[in-house]
C-alpha cells in the first residue's frame, strides 16, 4: 500500500491562513500611499527664499556681473491652486498670476519665463535666461531663485 499526498482541500487550517495572508498582501499593495508626489503637488506650496541671483554675461567683460540677494527670514513666494503667487521679498508684499507647464518644467510670472531646474519635496531653483535683443550682441542675463520648503 502506497502512501499518496492529500488532495488540496479548504478544509486544512493552513490553506485558509494561506489565502488569508495572500488577501492581507494584496489590499495592503492596492492601499499603498502614494510617495512620488507629481509636479503640480511640488509646486503649490509656500517657499521659503534662499537666494535670488542676477548674472549679466557681456561680450565686453571676461567674468560675469553677478549679484546676489539672500533671503531673510520670513521672506517666501506661495504658489497657490488659484493661479495666484502672493510673495514677500525686500519688505514687499505682492499678487501676481501665474500658468506653468508640468511636461516642460515652465512656471510663467507676469513677464518672467522660468525653466524648473529642480523641483523636489524640499527645494525649488527657476531660472530665468534673458538674451539681449539687439542685433549683433552676445550680452546674455540670467535670474535665478533658490527656494526651499
Amino acid at each position: 500500500m502506497k502512501n499518496a499526498p492529500n488532495p488540496f482541500n479548504g478544509k486544512h487550517p493552513l490553506t485558509a491562513f494561506a489565502c488569508v495572508a495572500i488577501l492581507i498582501v494584496l489590499i495592503g499593495v492596492s492601499c499603498k500611499k502614494k510617495t512620488g508626489l507629481d509636479v503640480t503637488d511640488r509646486l503649490m506650496n509656500k517657499w521659503s527664499i534662499v537666494q535670488i541671483s542676477d548674472s549679466v554675461y557681456s561680450s565686453t567683460s571676461i567674468a560675469p556681473m553677478v549679484s546676489n540677494y539672500e533671503g531673510k527670514t520670513g521672506e517666501y513666494m506661495d504658489f497657490r491652486t488659484d493661479g495666484k503667487l502672493y510673495s514677500y521679498i525686500n519688505n514687499v508684499y505682492d499678487t501676481a498670476t501665474y500658468t506653468y507647464s508640468a511636461q516642460n518644467y515652465k512656471v510663467n510670472v507676469r513677464a518672467h519665463k522660468y525653466d524648473i531646474i529642480i523641483l523636489t519635496e524640499k527645494g525649488m531653483i527657476l531660472h530665468e535666461p534673458r538674451y539681449s535683443t539687439s542685433s549683433g550682441s552676445n550680452d546674455y542675463s540670467a535670474f535665478k531663485i533658490t527656494l526651499k520648503r
